[in-house]
């Protein structure tokens, strides 16, 4: 939703993004290696709209930049929704006419509006909502969010026209204007793009923004659909509130088309649910990089990383998010990289002061069917994971050991004692640990002692997915005909000890 004025003209290059996404039921934030908490919701489950959440219309006034006048009475909340209607009839308050952004409206229709300002607010995190758009053109249906103070303003979801695609921008002031003036209506620019995609009046979908101060990501149906990492325009949002609101007219007349509201046609713009999430500070507090297949963990050697014991105070690292997927890695005050930007496989993990560039970025992909926080870690520049090598750390193929490639984040409050063992060892504990699964034999787990509580076996495949749990209580007893042909992982987890064990069925 536009401020000033109707948006008659936007950006023209921009990225349409042909995509349909399937339904989704359950929505949840951006997948994170830092997770998040939620920080509002209003799933519209009452029979009145929650005023302590939300004012009943604009809280500027009842108009804005479109031909209706919008009231409480024309918001309501049914059947677990938010439903905003639009009708073709001049509300009694209403003046004849009014003026925004230079532009003069007549106000021959009625609406609704909604926001939390002085009630919620937010700066940076993650706000989403799930929204089925009207079908009549001349609606324009927008889920936003504003600053007292305008620019900078982020639209989520406006759709003006055609009822495939839904518009999303950050607008905000012109950089060099801001820097020496602060925000200026006169001075305004945008990014953002359009989304095509399924019909929105069709069914629900959810649309959201996750942004920090340096980079902004849009979603459509859980999916991202664009991302920029533009400091100097971000960093302009401060305590954003959230904006629901039907408009008539204004810029979905722009081109000239009909406004299909008739008396026998209201318009209604239905919302399931909002929710708003902030990142968790889960990594502010120092942390170690733990190798899952060797247990040992990075450790920061002048200008290179090496791998060595969990117990050394130079093991202690910090991530620094650059944005929900992609962090610095910090030793001290050195960041990993890949010296001179290598991009070959084998080509060693380093230290250095950092300097923005993508072989200083690691994209974080948290992984699956692990107790504890394991993540593989892939260079930005390359798109090579680091993995371990002979007490190394270098980047290699997805293809190249991809065991060898998880990496368990182990934080301060964590007192899991590890021993990975690839052989046979002399304690009694790993003796009791036999694994045969070559040829045609059957493997056995056995010599478990009365004193062995809380014993959990799971067997992973190379690349660390949960293929078998078993506990004590289970007759543990591994047969060829049940695994396919492959290398495989078992992690034998005993009073607090974890040990290790690799096996190959062929």
């Amino acid at each position: 939703m536009y401020m000033y004025g109707i948006h008659v003209r936007r950006q023209k290059n921009f990225t349409l993004i042909m995509l349909i996404f399937f339904f989704y039921i359950q929505a949840a934030p951006p997948k994170t290696l830092l997770g998040w908490d939620l920080v509002f919701q209003d799933e519209f489950e009452g029979k009145t709209l929650d005023t302590k959440k939300w004012n009943p219309t604009y809280n500027w006034g009842h108009s804005h930049n479109h031909q209706a006048w919008c009231v409480a009475k024309n918001v309501f909340v049914q059947d677990g929704k938010l439903r905003i209607k639009g009708e073709a009839k001049r509300h009694p308050d209403a003046p004849k006419t009014v003026k925004s952004g230079g532009q003069t409206y007549s106000l021959d229709y009625t609406s609704g509006a909604i926001d939390t300002r002085k009630k919620f607010s937010l700066q940076y995190g993650y706000i989403e909502g799930r929204f089925k758009a009207p079908r009549q053109k001349g609606t324009w249906p927008a889920f936003w969010a504003l600053q007292d103070g305008w620019p900078p303003e982020i639209d989520i979801l406006e759709i003006p026209h055609d009822r495939t695609k839904h518009h999303y921008y950050l607008h905000y002031t012109q950089p060099d204007w801001y820097d020496s003036h602060g925000s200026a209506w006169d001075h305004e620019a945008s990014f953002g793009g359009v989304h095509t995609g399924p019909d929105k009046s069709a069914g629900f979908h959810t649309y959201g923004v996750e942004w920090d101060a340096n980079y902004m990501n849009f979603y459509f149906d859980d999916k991202r659909i664009a991302s920029y990492e533009r400091y100097r325009e971000i960093s302009q949002t401060r305590a954003m509130y959230i904006i629901v609101n039907l408009a008539i007219g204004g810029w979905a007349t722009s081109g000239g088309g009909p406004i299909e509201v008739t008396s026998n046609s209201p318009a209604w713009f239905e919302c399931d649910w909002i929710r708003v999430y902030k990142r968790k500070d889960s990594f502010n507090k120092p942390l170690r990089i733990q190798s899952v297949a060797s247990g040992k963990c990075m450790i920061s050697n002048t200008k290179s990383v090496i791998l060595g014991e969990r117990s050394n105070s130079l093991a202690y690292a910090r991530f620094k998010p650059l944005n929900t997927t992609v962090f610095r890695l910090y030793f001290g005050d050195k960041v990993l990289e890949v010296p001179n930007e290598s991009k070959e496989a084998g080509a060693a993990a380093g230290l250095w002061g950092w300097n923005g560039k993508d072989h200083q970025r690691i994209v974080i992909e948290p992984q699956t069917g692990f107790k504890e926080t394991v993540v593989r870690m892939k260079m930005k520049h390359s798109g090579l994971y680091l993995r371990n090598d002979n007490d190394r750390v270098i980047q290699d193929w997805n293809t190249a050991w991809p065991w060898n490639q998880n990496w368990r984040i182990v934080t301060e409050n964590d007192n899991t004692k590890t021993s990975v063992d690839p052989n046979i060892s002399s304690n009694q504990f790993s003796q009791n640990f036999k694994i045969d699964i070559h040829g045609s034999s059957v493997s056995i787990v056995r010599g478990f002692g009365a004193e062995d509580k809380k014993i959990t076996l799971l067997i992973t495949d190379i690349r660390g997915k949960i293929i078998r749990s078993y506990t004590k209580e289970d007759s543990i007893i591994l047969r060829k005909r049940d695994f396919a042909a492959g290398i495989y992982i078992t992690k034998l987890l005993c009073n607090e000890q974890i040990v290790c064990r690799r096996f190959i069925v062929y």
